[in-house]
């Protein structure tokens, strides 16, 4: 009620302003009956007063009473009729006021819900744009990962092909390298063998000279002169006694060991001369070292 009183206040003043005309009229015409003069007093005297007269007299006031009672009542009927008119507009104003304003409210209504549509609508579309742009840009960086991994793996081919060629030239080298040294070693030692069959051979001539020379044949019968005198002859041994000696000896002619080998005397007499070298030891040196023989090998055959 306040509101509505708030938004039509001119009418509210209008209709008090008039009721207030009213008011005034009304006053007036109270106030003029009021004043109208009172009859004269007149000195008592015998006065003839015509019927008529005043039955006219009566009759006019009478009119003047009715017409003064139907101009306020005519009054009172306009105003009221007025009243009623700005009731009535008021009531078309208000429920105007009121149809307005549902459609303003139904107009607002309906543009928030166009306003939210249209803000569910763009958002959608945002949403939409950014998704599409996420999706651009994953595939994006799925095809540049993919590029990278394809520029990495073709990268670790390449450094794999070329490390595998690599190595196969350190191996072909090496492979080479082995072979010439395996070439060379074979070589060298094929060239050392043949020295070395060469100074055996040489050295087999040269002992075979010695042993078949006459220094040999002295170095031999020092021996033999040695252990020949260090032998005790035992009761079984023959007079054509021959036995095949061989002695392992240091260069410094210290005797190592004493085996018999063929001979013709039983085993008191092999005995015999094993105690014989032995006692014998160190055996005499040949004159020339190179007739040394660590492994000796001589005949024992004591003079008879």
């Amino acid at each position: 009620m306040v509101d509505f009183i708030k938004q039509h206040w001119q009418y509210f003043i209008g209709a008090l302003l008039l009721h207030a005309v009213f008011a005034g009229i009304f006053g007036l015409t109270m106030l003029n009956m009021q004043r109208s003069p009172p009859p004269v007093q007149l000195a008592i005297q015998a006065v003839v007063v015509d019927p008529a007269t005043l039955n006219d007299a009566a009759r006019q006031q009478r009119q003047r009473r009715e017409r003064d009672r139907a101009l306020q009542q005519q009054r009172e009927a306009e105003a009221q009729r007025q009243r009623e008119q700005q009731a009535e507009q008021q009531r078309r104003e208000q429920e105007e006021t009121a149809r307005k304003q549902q459609e303003e409210t139904a107009r607002r209504e309906v543009e928030q819900r166009a306003e939210q549509e249209r803000q569910i609508e763009l958002k959608q579309r945002q949403e939409a744009e950014q998704r599409r742009l996420a999706e651009e840009q994953q595939l994006r960086e799925r095809q540049e990962a993919e590029k990278k991994r394809a520029a990495e793996e073709a990268e670790r081919k390449r450094q794999a092909e070329a490390e595998a060629k690599r190595l196969a030239e350190i191996q072909r080298k090496q492979q080479e390298e082995a072979e010439r040294r395996r070439a060379a070693e074979e070589a060298r030692l094929q060239q050392a063998r043949e020295s070395d069959l060469m100074r055996q051979l040489e050295e087999e001539e040269a002992a075979a000279a010695a042993r078949s020379s006459p220094e040999m044949a002295q170095y031999i019968a020092m021996i033999r002169q040695q252990v020949e005198r260090r032998w005790k002859r035992p009761l079984s041994a023959r007079d054509d006694l021959q036995c095949e000696v061989r002695v392992r000896q240091t260069p410094a002619g210290v005797v190592l060991s004493v085996q018999i080998g063929t001979c013709n005397g039983d085993a008191a007499v092999k005995q015999s001369i094993q105690n014989a070298v032995q006692s014998a030891s160190p055996l005499p040196l040949p004159s020339n070292p190179r007739l040394f023989d660590a492994n000796l090998t001589f005949v024992f055959r004591p003079a008879g």
